[in-house]
């Protein structure tokens, strides 16, 4: 578990930075784009069994809660491919440097651009919607330990 809060951890904080792109430049932003990818697929590797009992149980007897959660965790994975994929195609550094030329296409930065703004709103619900194994993991793992270290558990 203290392996999947480490990644999740990283996760957002990638995903902030490189949300930034007037902070990080086009380089740092595309070359840490695709590091998160990288991140990403690690991500949903380490919840491979999860993820398919919930798509198992996702139209039988999934609780209404859990239902909306893992639309809200589809609905965000397809966004992941959308930036990703459109990333990909508008690259002016990462593409280059391998020497191929794209043409440009303001269809694809114009989905890239919107479905990074979608992956801030999914982002934001997929946070709320896992706030109690957040705030109880922080309390496990670092909560915890401090209140043994000081004698105050």
């Amino acid at each position: 578990m203290l392996k999947n809060y480490g990644i999740d951890i990283l996760l957002f904080l990638a995903f902030i930075i490189d949300m930034n792109v007037h902070f990080t430049g086009l380089v740092i932003h595309e070359w840490l784009g695709l590091g998160l990818a990288v991140i990403i697929v690690i991500h949903l590797l380490l919840h491979w069994k999860w993820m398919v009992a919930i798509i198992k149980r996702f139209f039988v007897k999934l609780p209404g809660r859990e239902r909306f959660k893992s639309l809200i965790d589809i609905l965000f994975f397809i966004d992941f491919i959308l930036v990703s994929l459109s990333g990909i195609l508008v690259s002016k550094v990462i593409i280059l440097s391998l020497g191929i030329t794209l043409p440009h296409s303001v269809f694809w930065r114009w989905l890239h651009i919107q479905s990074a703004d979608w992956g801030i709103y999914l982002l934001g619900l997929h946070l709320a919607l896992n706030w109690r194994w957040i705030v109880s993991t922080t309390k496990r793992y670092f909560l915890k330990p401090f209140q043994k270290l000081g004698g105050l558990a």
